[in-house]
Protein backbone atom coordinates (compact mmCIF):
# COMPACT_ATOMS: atom_id res chain seq x y z
CA UNK A 1 0.00 0.00 0.00
CA UNK A 2 1.34 3.42 -0.94
CA UNK A 3 1.87 5.83 1.92
CA UNK A 4 0.73 9.47 1.51
CA UNK A 5 4.33 10.71 1.73
CA UNK A 6 5.33 8.35 -1.11
CA UNK A 7 3.03 10.11 -3.57
CA UNK A 8 5.19 12.03 -6.09
CA UNK A 9 2.30 14.40 -6.74
CA UNK A 10 2.34 15.49 -3.10
CA UNK A 11 5.64 17.35 -3.52
CA UNK A 12 4.33 19.00 -6.67
CA UNK A 13 1.18 20.17 -4.87
CA UNK A 14 3.25 21.56 -2.01
CA UNK A 15 5.53 23.33 -4.49
CA UNK A 16 2.62 24.86 -6.39
CA UNK A 17 0.99 26.01 -3.17
CA UNK A 18 4.29 27.58 -2.10
CA UNK A 19 4.50 29.47 -5.40
CA UNK A 20 0.91 30.71 -5.09
CA UNK A 21 1.51 31.73 -1.48
CA UNK A 22 4.76 33.49 -2.32
CA UNK A 23 3.19 35.35 -5.25
CA UNK A 24 0.12 36.42 -3.25
CA UNK A 25 2.20 38.84 -1.15
CA UNK A 26 3.22 41.16 -4.06
CA UNK A 27 -0.42 41.22 -5.19
CA UNK A 28 -1.50 42.18 -1.69
CA UNK A 29 1.20 44.85 -1.51
CA UNK A 30 0.04 46.30 -4.84
CA UNK A 31 -3.50 46.51 -3.50
CA UNK A 32 -2.29 48.13 -0.28
CA UNK A 33 -0.21 50.64 -2.25
CA UNK A 34 -3.38 51.85 -3.94
CA UNK A 35 -5.12 52.58 -0.65
CA UNK A 36 -4.91 56.05 0.83
CA UNK A 37 -5.00 54.88 4.46
CA UNK A 38 -3.98 51.72 6.24
CA UNK A 39 -7.24 50.83 7.98
CA UNK A 40 -8.60 47.63 9.46
CA UNK A 41 -9.99 46.44 6.11
CA UNK A 42 -6.51 46.59 4.60
CA UNK A 43 -5.11 44.79 7.63
CA UNK A 44 -7.73 42.04 7.41
CA UNK A 45 -7.07 41.65 3.70
CA UNK A 46 -3.63 40.31 4.64
CA UNK A 47 -5.40 37.20 5.94
CA UNK A 48 -5.55 35.67 2.47
CA UNK A 49 -1.81 35.64 1.73
CA UNK A 50 -1.08 34.81 5.37
CA UNK A 51 -3.36 31.76 5.32
CA UNK A 52 -1.89 30.62 2.00
CA UNK A 53 1.61 30.98 3.44
CA UNK A 54 0.74 29.04 6.60
CA UNK A 55 -0.91 26.28 4.58
CA UNK A 56 2.44 25.32 3.02
CA UNK A 57 4.09 23.98 6.22
CA UNK A 58 0.74 22.67 7.48
CA UNK A 59 0.35 20.51 4.39
CA UNK A 60 4.03 19.57 4.29
CA UNK A 61 3.94 18.25 7.86
CA UNK A 62 0.53 16.57 7.42
CA UNK A 63 -0.94 18.60 10.28
CA UNK A 64 -4.51 17.79 9.29
CA UNK A 65 -3.95 14.05 9.66
CA UNK A 66 -2.00 14.56 12.89
CA UNK A 67 -4.80 16.65 14.39
CA UNK A 68 -7.43 14.07 13.44
CA UNK A 69 -5.31 11.27 14.88
CA UNK A 70 -4.82 13.26 18.10
CA UNK A 71 -8.54 13.89 18.40
CA UNK A 72 -9.28 10.20 17.89
CA UNK A 73 -6.76 9.30 20.62
CA UNK A 74 -8.30 11.89 22.97
CA UNK A 75 -11.82 10.53 22.29
CA UNK A 76 -10.62 7.02 23.04
CA UNK A 77 -8.79 8.10 26.22
CA UNK A 78 -11.90 9.93 27.46
CA UNK A 79 -14.08 6.94 26.55
CA UNK A 80 -16.39 9.10 24.44
CA UNK A 81 -15.56 7.39 21.16
CA UNK A 82 -18.32 4.82 21.67
CA UNK A 83 -20.87 7.63 22.00
CA UNK A 84 -19.61 9.44 18.90
CA UNK A 85 -18.99 6.41 16.69
CA UNK A 86 -21.41 3.51 17.00
CA UNK A 87 -19.17 1.08 15.11
CA UNK A 88 -16.37 1.20 17.70
CA UNK A 89 -16.10 -1.19 20.62
CA UNK A 90 -17.33 -0.39 24.10
CA UNK A 91 -15.15 -0.78 27.16
CA UNK A 92 -16.26 -3.18 29.86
Amino acid sequence: MQQPHDDPGFAIRIGLLAVVAFMSWPVWLAIVAGERTFNSAVLWSAAVPLILTLMVPAMAFHLGARILHGLARAEHALHIDSFLHDHLHRHA
